[in-house]
């Protein structure tokens, strides 16, 4: 594969501003989650319909990943992201002067389908610089980076929705996009050699031959059901804990803050433990994360709801998950680097779709009570598991 001539020092540079660039995906779901029930307010609607808005940003994100891949192998890495930014950062600045909870729902779809154009350049970035050990070093940054959002943003959404409310969230989303706009402005190069003309039949054709690969499908569903529990998490905790158990808005943020760091050591921790096999961490981590979602259904089955049942479970459940992630992740992409635009379309598309359905299942689950979280989870585990011992691949099996 023909990679771009730099130096390390220009390499740091971009993918530094790559990292920062990675973490508004994160953000934009999570800042806003703790604002669920103000919003539900606001608008005077049932809670299912703010629901929803996570859901139509997640579909507009997963959507637009299966052609941002194509297209920045077509027009390079740096215009789509560049042009992705400038509308994310009007789109984010327009939300707040929504009058109906339908003109929220139709721009949180586009803002999702914006951040497509984001993430998927960022990944054919590293893709472009890097090759061999460096690779799977830097694409677990990459899978930090994108757990940062999850960890820090709920505690920042917290306090703009205790102090100032809702729409807080999104202006702060506007400023940050022009704050890495410039950064990406004046930092990043165009990373991609060879460019490819946009062929809609060669990217079906892609597409078709990607999701044959078993164990490429398989790495897919799992990735996208793992995303899924942080989703659903995001849906549902927020009315369980500030509505049922009538703990305030920073408070929720503070819990969540909690659970994203654990997903966050769980990435730390799987670069502690690089030389060892991809399938022995995934089985022992899903074996750890049953043990844990069986805990947390039997804690739920007693009479009172308890915040520590919910939360100290869901802190051990998320660290694993956060664990297996970047194997997966980093799988997936090494199996198909020499048509990186594709594979990683169809992988954040498909991952985030599967989210999308996960934020769908949130909606329809009962917020009074945590055995529905907690019945989502157990299945979601026991599938990951279960296909840990059908994917069958000479990459799954040796030392990065």
């Amino acid at each position: 594969m023909t990679h771009v001539s730099m130096t390390e020092t220009k390499k740091a540079m971009i993918v530094l501003v790559t990292l920062l660039s990675m973490l508004i995906s994160g953000f934009a779901i999570d800042i806003y989650t703790p604002s669920l029930p103000a919003v539900t307010a606001y608008f005077g609607v049932d809670k299912a319909q703010v629901q929803l808005t996570i859901t139509t940003y997640l579909i507009g994100y997963g959507l637009s990943q299966l052609y941002a891949g194509s297209i920045s192998d077509s027009f390079g890495r740096k215009n789509p992201l560049m042009i992705a930014f400038f509308l994310f950062g009007v789109i984010s600045l327009l939300i707040p002067y929504s009058q109906t909870i339908n003109e929220l729902q139709f721009l949180r779809f586009f803002q999702g389908m914006t951040v497509g154009f984001v993430n998927v350049p960022g990944r054919a970035i590293v893709a472009d610089l890097y090759e061999g050990p460096a690779f799977y070093r830097v694409i677990n940054y990459l899978t930090i980076a994108w757990a940062i959002g999850p960890i820090i943003a709920p505690a920042i959404g917290g306090y703009l929705q205790h102090y100032i409310g809702w729409y807080a969230s999104f202006y702060f989303l506007g400023i940050y996009s022009a704050i890495v706009f410039g950064l990406n402005l004046m930092l990043l190069t165009e990373t991609i050699i060879i460019k490819h003309q946009f062929n809609h039949k060669e990217l079906v054709v892609w597409y078709w031959r990607l999701l044959k690969d078993k164990n490429y499908l398989l790495g897919l569903i799992c990735l996208g059901l793992l995303y899924s529990m942080l989703v659903l998490f995001g849906v549902v905790a927020p009315f369980l804990i500030q509505d049922v158990l009538h703990y305030s808005a920073v408070q929720f943020g503070h819990m969540a803050l909690l659970t994203g760091f654990a997903w966050f050591l769980g990435n730390i921790t799987n670069r502690f433990l690089a030389n060892y096999r991809i399938l022995l961490k995934v089985r022992l981590s899903l074996l750890a994360m049953l043990f844990a979602v069986i805990m947390m259904f039997l804690m739920a089955l007693k009479d009172a709801i308890n915040i520590n049942d919910i939360v100290i479970p869901t802190i051990v459940i998320f660290y694993f998950g956060g664990l297996i992630f970047p194997n997966y992740f980093a799988q997936n992409i090494a199996l198909y680097r020499h048509v990186a635009g594709y594979a990683n379309g169809l992988m954040g598309g498909v991952v985030v779709f599967i989210a999308g359905l996960g934020g769908a299942l949130g909606v329809i689950l009962k917020s009074t009570t945590q055995i529905p979280l907690t019945a989502a989870f157990l299945g979601i585990i026991i599938f990951c598991l279960f296909s840990s011992f059908t994917i069958k691949h000479q990459e799954l099996d040796s030392k990065k």
